[in-house]
């Protein structure tokens, strides 16, 4: 991330964090961490202190990932293929990581399919260690489909989309945390065969944690330990700490937003939020079937997944957080931009 761009970040996430702080604090002037070191979420510190983090290098630049849902096809039958990687990636400005990945990204590719459609799969483990995965969207025997490969080998099977949802797929070789932890989920929307209401915008948000340390080369690794006590150090929006902030998605007024919400966890419930804004529906399981009418936070524990609807009337910034605040200052925090409004500290679009 480039420092103009990392700074326009910061500004946004000052402003928007010192809000939420007078919201939840009112006697007390109190300046969240993130502010304090100038904005942006600050590295992990370990002791002995560490010395200042590397910019990300050429190879290891971030790209703010685009949440648009790309449509599903047209066929009834989906030729997937997923690659393992290993790949260095900025998680949050100037803290790069090394990380497992599926198709070299966290998360990995957002993959669209239709309820019955079938699934043709490959995994190609181009990693330096076992992996695995497994598709909550899946009917499919544990032991068959989901066994761990070894670099350089290959597994195929087909699966049934039997069941609309947003649901996660991961890597299920153990220890499952330490695969989780390092970046090695994506998400699958189903769409339910019946269909659901036209929407005019269709974004994809993975919520997830990252748990690291510096090494003494300057590089992040995943903290095993830190993991297996649930603290993260960083709880994100697909992979990158408040990219949203400086990037919003963008919307007009009374257009129908529909988010897809999948939580990845490893082990923080997602208490997803949008503020100044009211679900017109939340579909749990992104079935039509289960619509809840008129919520305003919706909790979607680690491995599930759910739709949001909202029809935003005025124009404005509408931030969206999970409203477990203590990881909405770990860099849990994105606008939606309805009706194209200056961004504060950054350029509008």
């Amino acid at each position: 991330m480039s420092d103009m761009k990392s700074v326009a970040t910061a500004a946004v996430v000052v402003a928007i964090l010192l809000f939420l702080t007078v919201m939840a604090s009112p006697r007390a002037s109190v300046t969240p961490a993130a502010a304090q070191a100038g904005g942006a979420v600050s590295a992990p510190v370990s002791a002995p202190a560490a010395k200042s983090v590397p910019a990300a290098t050429p190879s290891a630049p971030h790209h703010v990932m685009s949440p648009a849902l790309a449509p599903a096809s047209s066929e009834k039958t989906k030729k997937i293929t997923i690659e393992i990687k290993d790949a260095r990636i900025e998680i949050a400005p100037g803290v790069v990581a090394d990380m497992w990945t599926y198709d070299g990204q966290v998360p990995g590719t957002a993959l669209h399919v239709r309820q019955g459609d079938t699934v043709e799969f490959t995994l190609v483990n181009h990693g330096n260690t076992s992996h695995s995965i497994d598709f909550h969207a899946a009917q499919t025997p544990w032991n068959i489909n989901y066994r761990s490969i070894n670099a350089g080998e290959t597994l195929q099977f087909t699966w049934v989309a039997s069941y609309p949802g947003v649901f996660m797929y991961h890597c299920g070789t153990a220890p499952v945390l330490q695969h989780l932890a390092s970046g090695m989920y994506g998400a699958i929307v189903v769409d339910p065969a019946e269909g659901m209401p036209k929407a005019d915008h269709e974004y994809v948000l993975v919520q997830s944690e990252f748990y690291v340390n510096k090494d003494d080369k300057g590089l992040f690794q995943t903290d095993y330990v830190k993991a297996t006590k649930g603290d993260p150090d960083y709880v994100v929006f697909n992979g990158f700490a408040n990219q949203y902030a400086s990037e919003p998605l963008a919307a007009n007024p009374g257009e129908r937003i529909r988010l897809y919400v999948m939580n990845a966890g490893p082990t923080t419930t997602s208490a997803f939020h949008v503020i100044g804004a009211i679900f017109d529906k939340v579909y749990p399981g992104n079935n039509p079937k289960n619509a809840i009418s008129g919520e305003q936070t919706y909790n979607i524990p680690p491995g599930g997944g759910a739709t949001f609807d909202l029809i935003i009337p005025e124009k404005g910034l509408y931030p969206f957080v999970t409203h477990s605040f203590a990881s909405t200052g770990k860099g849990a925090l994105g606008l939606i931009n309805v009706g194209n409004v200056p961004v504060p500290g950054a350029a509008s679009h």
